[in-house]
């Protein structure tokens, strides 16, 4: 056995080297590197999956269509819901003129909705204030 510290050949049963007197045993090896692994997430892909190019990004205005379907205006709310649904599938075909004419019509939809469910409502408080104001005198009996 070599001394790890001289290199002087030594019996392989000493405990310390003949040469330089240091202990044969040999400094513990040094631990192997420690190696960080970095992970890069790949980038977004926007609505589009499976490698496919992500589009532009269009509103479908979906969230809106709903609550303007039960706050406002029934009928509208349902065909701008229709139109809102149309975005995603007409995006994830690649018809990106399509999508965005489905989008500003989703658009519109909800627009005359709120407009039409304000109308309606200030319409309603009219006509019963009118109803309470032209019952008002007979309540008290005069």
């Amino acid at each position: 056995m070599n001394c790890p510290n001289c290199g002087t050949s030594n019996l392989d049963t000493a405990s310390i080297c003949a040469n330089c007197g240091r202990p044969m045993t040999a400094a513990p090896p040094s631990p192997p590197p420690v190696y960080q692994a970095t992970y890069t997430p790949p980038a977004p892909q926007g609505s589009a999956s499976y490698g496919a190019p992500a589009g532009p990004a269009i509103k479908n205005y979906l969230l809106q269509s709903i609550l303007v379907t039960i706050c406002c205006c029934l009928p509208l709310g349902i065909v701008a819901i229709i139109f809102s649904a149309q975005v995603n599938s007409k995006l994830a075909a690649g018809d990106i003129a399509g999508a965005q004419e489905a989008s500003s019509r989703a658009k519109m939809c909800v627009w005359i909705a709120v407009i039409l469910g304000l109308v309606g409502m200030v319409a309603g408080l009219l006509i019963n204030g009118a109803a309470i104001l032209h019952n008002f005198p007979e309540a008290f009996g005069r």
